[in-house]
């Protein structure tokens, strides 16, 4: 029963690994916690953070 609940708590890792990078790759919502987080970018236009090459 031990090797059951490992292997599915090592599934649930996979997938929320896989979903979170999913969710951080999306160039807008990426755009926004470079825009909350990085200091020099506050002032910049979200659809320019979008825009920037660094996203695509």
């Amino acid at each position: 029963m031990d090797k059951v609940l490992e292997i599915t708590s090592n599934d649930h890792i996979i997938m929320i690994n896989k979903l979170c990078k999913r969710i951080l790759g999306h160039p807008e919502i990426l755009g926004r916690i470079i825009k909350g987080f990085i200091k020099e970018a506050e002032n910049v236009f979200l659809e320019e953070i979008i825009d920037d090459d660094i996203l695509k």
